[in-house]
């Protein structure tokens, strides 16, 4: 049993999610954020001076190049668990991900509450308890384009900040 908490570093390119995502895990005591990077070149010195347990890292940053970014991350950071924050549920995604050692991928339109005990699996390497065991947390419904990006953004902050909930996550 982990006695100290879960140290996570959050890269994404969306200033408003790592916030949400912050505030979403600030009840936890079990999981503290230590570090938020917005630029894929921030991600290597942020790990190498903070040391997380996990990086929570989005899959479609700004120059990154696909998945061969996570063959470098695990080369440079092997200790680091990996957590992939992605816009579908992506079944070809989360295979070539999870082959790269990533511990999990998690849809950005799921809902809020699975977050906490997705990064709490990843870190334990549990399998996830959704029918899709490539996924650790899907859309209820789909939506499409930016519209239901920023839809869902909108929604987490909305969830952290106020505590309303949405039936369409």
């Amino acid at each position: 049993m982990r006695r100290r908490p879960l140290r996570v570093v959050i890269a994404d390119d969306q200033r408003l999610l790592p916030e949400a995502v912050r505030a979403l895990l600030e009840p936890s005591a079990d999981i503290e954020v230590a570090g938020v990077t917005y630029e894929l070149d921030g991600i290597d010195a942020l790990v190498a001076e903070l040391q997380p347990d996990l990086l929570l890292l989005d899959s479609d940053m700004p120059g990154m190049d696909g998945l061969g970014y996570l063959d470098r991350l695990r080369h440079a950071h092997p200790t680091v668990a990996v957590v992939l924050l992605t816009e579908s549920a992506d079944a070809a995604l989360a295979t070539a991900a999870l082959a790269r050692g990533v511990r999990g991928v998690i849809v950005k339109g799921s809902d809020p509450d699975a977050l906490a005990p997705a990064l709490r699996a990843a870190i334990r390497r549990e399998a996830p308890r959704r029918e899709n065991p490539m996924v650790l947390a899907k859309r209820r419904e789909p939506r499409e384009g930016i519209a239901a990006r920023l839809d869902a953004l909108r929604a987490l902050v909305d969830r952290a900040i106020f505590g309303h909930d949405y039936d369409w996550l």
